[in-house]
């Protein structure tokens, strides 16, 4: 069989039935690949999902119905100390050597900054017949963490390019990992645009049904979370905000948070059960895409203040389905949110009980921001510009 014309394989410790943020941006820039040029495309992963959940009876190889395969590696022992995001566990490199064989990749793309075992031992493998693209999703390292800052150095300068999601992130790579700007690349996620499945709901009289989201008989709005819940997404702290804010609006008002950490979400229902808000404070759990998709629809506003977002992918999912996004000012927050969304200073719960209550009670101002919302995520993010930045990336390590 003759050999298609590129072939592309991620790097991620955790991928299907698991998607996260890093997951859904692999699976979306997969599909535009394959679906743009003639690529071939996919996963080397693990038998784990997050956090360090182990999966023993998952296949080894797999194809999803969209056609990117799935290669998936054994931990051992089987369960990881719980000390670190990604397990801390032995994959065996020979196992590695043998899938890099067996799908033969022309480039091999890492993405996320925590799975330096399976990084080093691609790149030790392959590094004379492949090209190597590293995307980190920068974070600040806190200072338990100081040894995995030579590591990320060492993959950074190794690689054929680093890949940064903004020029924030590319200052803070050179300034953490010593690349230089001629080896680093900026190159952003994208939003998934409305799936037609996924109708919003029947506007009120004057609402443009495009950013109206769903109103109930009741006059009640749907503020939306997305994320894994624990305090580095900030669930309590937007919890706390709605229930300050909670007195000055003039309808009634839900707060869904979509996300699963077991041991984040029993303190979350404590918290609900506190303050009496069982009948307007809901944590849903993992949804499927489709249902995700469905609660873009059938929201108003979406809100999330989480200590840090190197992009902000479920940013620009919501701001694509007419939602108004509501945070505040960390990560690339500042640089990104500048249309369709309103970033509050770090950390200041009174503006955000303040703006939170402008945008439930002000239709006029929640509708206008929807509108540029949707606008600015379909104009400016979209996985077709960013599947032809990478495919162009490609071109360029290899030549």
């Amino acid at each position: 069989m003759a050999k298609t014309p590129l072939r592309v394989l991620f790097l991620t410790p955790y991928f299907r039935p698991y998607l996260g943020g890093i997951e859904r941006a692999i699976e979306q820039l997969a599909f535009q690949l394959m679906d743009s040029q003639d690529v071939a495309t996919a996963v080397l992963t693990t038998k784990y999902s997050f956090p360090r959940i182990a999966h023993p009876d998952w296949s080894d190889r797999e194809d999803t119905p969209d056609g990117i395969g799935i290669y998936r590696l054994k931990g051992f022992p089987k369960w990881s100390v719980p000390l670190y995001s990604v397990p801390l566990v032995w994959f065996s490199p020979l196992q590695i050597r043998r899938y890099l064989n067996e799908f033969d990749p022309d480039v091999v793309h890492f993405v996320g900054d925590g799975w330096f075992w399976g990084h080093f031992w691609s790149w030790f493998w392959f590094r004379r017949r492949a090209k190597f693209v590293f995307t980190p999703s920068f974070h600040v390292l806190p200072w338990q963490r100081w040894w995995l800052r030579p590591i990320n150095a060492f993959i950074c300068n190794v690689v054929d390019r680093t890949v940064a999601l903004t020029n924030l992130e590319a200052g803070e790579v050179g300034r953490a990992y010593f690349v230089p700007k001629s080896r680093q690349a900026i190159i952003g996620w994208g939003a998934t645009p409305p799936d037609a499945a996924a109708t919003p709901r029947q506007a009120e009289p004057g609402q443009d049904p495009e950013v109206a989201g769903d109103l109930n008989d009741n006059g009640e709005l749907t503020i939306l979370c997305v994320g894994r819940l624990g305090r580095h997404k900030g669930q309590e702290w937007l919890i706390n905000a709605y229930l300050r804010a909670k007195p000055e609006f003039n309808r009634p008002v839900r707060l869904v948070c979509i996300g699963r950490d077991e041991d984040a979400e029993s303190s979350l229902r404590d918290l609900i059960g506190i303050h009496g808000l069982e009948d307007s404070v809901f944590l849903v759990g993992e949804v499927t895409d489709g249902e995700l998709s469905e609660w873009y629809a059938r929201s108003d506003i979406f809100a999330l203040f989480s200590q840090y977002e190197a992009f902000g992918l479920v940013f620009f999912e919501a701001m694509a389905h007419g939602l108004p996004v509501l945070t505040h000012d960390v990560g690339a927050n500042g640089e990104l949110l500048i249309k369709g969304a309103v970033v509050t200073p770090r950390f200041g719960q009174d503006a955000a009980v303040a703006e939170l209550a402008r945008l439930v009670n002000d239709d006029d101002h929640r509708q206008s921001l929807g509108r540029d919302a949707r606008e600015y995520a379909l104009a400016e993010f979209t996985w077709s510009a960013v599947a032809d930045k990478y495919l162009e990336l490609y071109a360029a390590v290899a030549a």
